[in-house]
């Protein structure tokens, strides 16, 4: 330091120096002037030598006093080696304070276990039970104090910094005190790589005290991952947050969570059992849908509602509580929990969706609240839920089954899948003040055996001709009974209405005529033997979603050459003008979209078979849930050209790892698009 100093103002010496003989030499020349000429030079040659003067005495003053202050306060200061010398002095204390306090644990408790000690400014537990001390980390380190109490945490019985400035990450460094790798954006704990360090090699999740939202998708897809374990600290768990780990086996949600969002635990298969603390307000559609092995299910007694889909696919549920806040069930909520054999209803229920419990096919007791004000199971009808107004039949559940069934007069409206289980009714009786009806009311299943429908002459609004029905002027279509092998479309029918062939389960070939303009969503969706669909010219409306769910591959689709708006090429259907896709015809592994699509429509790859997809450079727009439902994507690589995506264009896309997008970061909104995975699979190249 004091050699640099030395060579600083030996370089300012010099330039004074230079300075002095430059003004000498300059007396001498003017001595050979004449007087006269030589007195006007000299007045203004003695203005500039003193200008000069000054200017050198200001440049010394300032370097020196540059020199100085870089002395006391630069990089290098005294005032920062005096504060690098206290924060290692504070540092190498809590690092002895927490060896004593091992120690001491130790010696009180053989069990003890340093490497299971986890301490917060509000948190102290440790040992495999998670045992809560009822201390903090100043707990352990008492001589620490409130500001770093805030800054330090024992994670896993590892010190973790969260620095504030470059030189406690030094010194914290230099003194083996891990800097926190984890990526935390003003509580948000990101999906990032560096935050799947937490997970122990136990499989065991333990957040840092400084989260209180657990990111979307930071944590989905994680191999190896067994326990969950989410303080109360935590506020909010988003969506996806631990979708798809085949390997959890336990979920501890501590008091202090306010929401579960949307798929956070869907596809968590091994899942047991779960209990949501009263603190907890909101859970999110599809949150533990899935979870295949999901028994018992203890709800908050403030959750108001059940949303879409929560637990489809809950297949070993048996048990779960209805809590008196409770006033909506969506749909699908309890979609295919065939165990679930018991549900009682409270009073607080005003809306229940009719397919809320579609294919619940055990739900032998299901009882309301006599004191709620909408729903109403009567005595002599067990089983079947009705609105008290008599307007709506809401479901009829397996109890309510018989051989024949008559739906009572005055009613108004048959929901969808409301009859979805009563699959061993062979008639069905319907009164003549129905007014809608939706083909996706009736029995789903491959063991379906409806085979008469019946509609009185005096109903105004629906006719039932062979198996079909029809709207009263027959320019709907509205049902096709299932076990039909042959589809015979009366010319009248303008329109086929959603689900019209819902689960048609014989029929090879199906001819849609000309005079048919629209086609309405799922119309064949369990149609596994479906092989030929032809569709006429006159077709104006095409759900991109027409299609459904069909489970079968192989199927062939034809448009009439002729129709102004669609037309089929390779493996796609498009509008007639080739710049959009409405859908795919046949389930395949590797789709090469052509050039020239500009818009992937909605729901146009839903719930393919894909592996691969090369997408044009002429794209521009990808729809809601366009690849939605596709389990065997990996990767896909969005063009230059795409200036939007739509905000569930990737939902349930559980094994998708990679969206490569090539454009620069945060050029299209809405990032990640319900990607599973969340922004860990979010590529952007440029």
């Amino acid at each position: 330091m004091q050699r640099k100093q030395k060579e600083k103002n030996h370089s300012i010496n010099k330039e004074v120096a230079d300075a002095q003989v430059g003004i000498s030499n300059k007396k001498k020349y003017m001595q050979t002037k004449n007087k006269k000429e030589r007195r006007k030079e000299q007045k203004i040659e003695e203005r500039g030598i003193t200008l000069i003067a000054l200017i050198v005495t200001i440049i010394v003053l300032i370097v020196l006093a540059v020199v100085s202050i870089n002395a006391i306060f630069g990089a290098d200061g005294l005032v920062v080696q005096a504060r690098r010398t206290d924060l290692i002095v504070e540092f190498t204390i809590y690092l002895e304070e927490k060896k004593t306090y091992d120690s001491e644990k130790k010696y009180e408790d053989s069990d003890y276990n340093e490497e299971s000690l986890n301490a917060g400014r509000t948190t102290l537990q440790y040992n495999t039970q998670g045992e809560e001390t009822g201390g903090n980390i100043q707990t352990v380190i008492p001589s620490m104090d409130d500001e770093y109490a805030g800054m330090f945490e024992i994670i896993k019985g590892e010190f973790y910094l969260y620095a504030a400035s470059e030189l406690e990450r030094e010194v914290a460094t230099e003194l083996g005190i891990e800097v926190s790798p984890y990526l935390i954006d003003d509580g948000v704990l990101l999906s990032a790589n560096a935050n799947l360090g937490l997970q122990t090699e136990d499989g065991v999740v333990t957040l840092p005290e400084r989260v209180t939202e657990i990111g979307e998708g930071a944590f989905s897809g994680v191999e190896g991952l067994k326990e969950v374990i989410v303080p109360g600290t935590v506020k909010v768990i988003q969506k996806n947050a631990f979708s798809y780990n085949t390997e959890i086996e336990k979920v501890t949600i501590e008091d202090g969570v306010l929401s579960i969002g949307e798929s956070a635990f869907a596809g968590c298969s091994s899942l047991k059992e779960v209990i949501i603390p009263d603190s907890v307000i909101e859970i999110g559609g599809s949150a533990f849908r899935s979870c295949t092995n999901l028994k018992k299910v203890q709800l908050s007694d403030n959750i108001t509602s059940i949303e879409s889909q929560t637990f489809t696919n809950c297949n070993n549920l048996t048990t779960i509580n209805m809590p008196d806040s409770l006033i909506s069930i969506s749909d699908e909520a309890f979609r295919s929990c065939s165990k679930l054999d018991s549900i009682e209803l409270p009073a607080s229920v005003t809306s229940i969706s009719s397919n809320a419990f579609n294919n619940c096919t055990s739900l032998y007791n299901l009882t309301i609240d006599e004191a709620n004000t909408v729903y109403e199971v009567k005595e002599d009808q067990p089983g079947i839920i009705y609105t008290k107004d008599n307007s709506t039949l809401i479901m009829l559940a397996p109890m309510a089954t018989k051989k024949e069934v008559t739906i009572r007069e005055g009613i108004k409206r048959l929901e969808e899948n409301s009859l979805s289980i009563c699959t061993s009714m062979t008639t069905l009786n319907l009164p003549s003040s129905l007014e809608y009806i939706t083909g996706m009311a009736f029995p789903i299943g491959s063991n379906t055996t409806l085979e008469t429908i019946n509609i009185p002459e005096s109903n105004e609004y629906y006719k039932a001709e062979d198996g079909y029905i029809y709207s009263k002027d027959g320019t709907e279509l509205v049902y096709v009974l299932a076990n039909k092998t042959t589809i015979s479309i009366n010319e009248d029918v303008e329109v086929i209405k959603s689900g019209a062939m819902y689960n048609v389960r014989k029929a090879t070939e199906i001819v849609i005529p000309d005079n048919v303009t629209t086609i309405e969503s799922n119309i064949f969706r369990y149609g596994n033997t479906l092989k030929r669909i032809y569709i006429g010219k006159g077709l104006n409306s095409l759900n991109s979603n027409f299609k459904g769910n069909i489970e079968t591959s192989g199927i062939e689709i034809t448009i009439d050459e002729e129709n102004p708006y669609y037309k089929t090429e390779g493996n796609l259907i498009l509008t007639k003008d080739g710049k959009k896709v409405v859908t795919y015809i046949d389930k395949v592994q590797n789709q090469v979209v052509p050039e020239g699509i500009e818009v992937l429509g909605s729901w146009a790859f839903y719930n393919c078979r894909l592996t691969e997809i090369t997408l044009p450079s002429t794209l521009k727009e990808i729809g809601e849930n366009c690849f939605r439902g596709n389990s065997n994507l990996i990767a896909i690589e969005i063009p230059n050209s795409v200036e939007t995506i739509a905000g569930t264009a990737f939902s349930i896309c559980s094994n998708l790892v990679e969206v490569r997008i090539d454009k620069e970061q945060g050029s299209i909104s809405g990032s990640p698009w319900s990607v599973p995975k969340g922004e860990r699979a979010i590529i952007w190249l440029r």
